[in-house]
């Protein structure tokens, strides 16, 4: 399914490549290239693993967008930012959107459309975040897990975001914290941004591999020797990792070594992005060292959405 989407408008010209619209320029900053075309192989290497997981990423979904419920996507139309290969939208799927619509910089899209071709209300583009080839405030719900902050400009991609919800609509937007990850920022990004980021894909497959080896053994030591809950920053997240299958927690791994765009966010920062544009919001913490931040145009609509169905 190849052709062409022309701009009655603008006579602008868009190529169909396998089924899926691609409104990417042609060039974009080598670290923008660098991180989407990372994210892709690790993607496209561990579909089949991560789609046969539906319970699991129907957990993960509900996590990581709460206090939106899943369940109030039904009968509206839906709009994921950042799709990768479809994971997100095959379990968004059975909540009934009338209309779901993923896009995602790289070319995973094809990944995606792959795996969600065969559902007729789902669809598929390849777009930029900052300039997404849909209406002003169009969508119901728009949500993004895990991306702003891999841009270079997490704020405007958030607002290029929040302009394609409507009136009475909901952005949920889920993004690391800088909160807990001082050790982070200040060992493992030097050694992401100079060395795991620059490696061969085999060597970063590799080393990967070992590490969740490492860290699903480690994380399983510490639950057993720690069976309650304990004041360690990390605690929470080492008891979630528990819930992985090995080779989920792989693509995990790679995700965190590979990207060379990275940015950890305060919880000031992001209640300035929804204090600033006057928004009602709610922001709360996964696991002590991430962001949900849920936000809406009136205080009815967020209390619409954040209440479960």
């Amino acid at each position: 399914m190849d052709g062409t989407l022309c701009c009655a408008g603008c006579q602008a010209a868009y190529p169909i490549v396998d089924g899926v619209p691609n409104f990417v320029p042609a060039s974009a900053a080598p670290a923008v290239e660098q991180t989407t075309a990372g994210f892709a192989t690790n993607w496209k290497r561990y579909s089949d693993a991560i789609l046969a997981q539906p319970a699991l990423n129907d957990e993960l979904l509900r996590d990581w967008i709460a206090p939106l419920s899943p369940e109030l996507f039904q009968h509206r139309l839906v709009v994921e930012a950042g799709c990768g290969m479809g994971r997100w939208l095959a379990a968004a799927v059975p909540h009934a959107p009338r209309t779901l619509i993923g896009f995602d910089y790289s070319d995973v899209v094809h990944a995606a459309f792959a795996n969600t071709r065969h559902l007729k209300n789902v669809h598929v583009v390849r777009a930029d975040i900052f300039r997404p080839p849909f209406p002003a405030r169009f969508a119901d719900v728009c949500y993004t897990i895990g991306v702003v902050h891999h841009t270079p400009d997490p704020e405007g991609a958030f607002a290029s975001l929040l302009e394609l919800v409507a009136d009475d609509g909901v952005l949920s937007t889920w993004v690391y914290g800088k909160e807990n990850n001082q050790w982070i920022e200040e060992v493992v990004s030097p050694i992401r941004s100079t060395v795991t980021s620059r490696m061969p894909d085999s060597m970063l497959y590799g080393l990967s591999r070992a590490a969740a080896a490492a860290l699903s053994v480690g994380a399983g030591l510490y639950a057993r020797a720690f069976p309650s809950a304990t004041a360690f920053g990390y605690d929470a997240y080492l008891r979630h990792l528990r819930k992985y299958p090995r080779r989920y927690l792989e693509h995990i791994v790679y995700d965190h070594l590979v990207p060379q765009l990275v940015a950890y966010l305060p919880k000031a920062e992001l209640e300035r992005w929804a204090v600033s544009r006057g928004l009602p919001f709610m922001l709360t913490a996964r696991n002590a060292n991430s962001w949900r931040l849920l936000v809406a145009r009136t205080e009815d609509a967020l209390r619409r959405w954040s209440t479960p169905a």
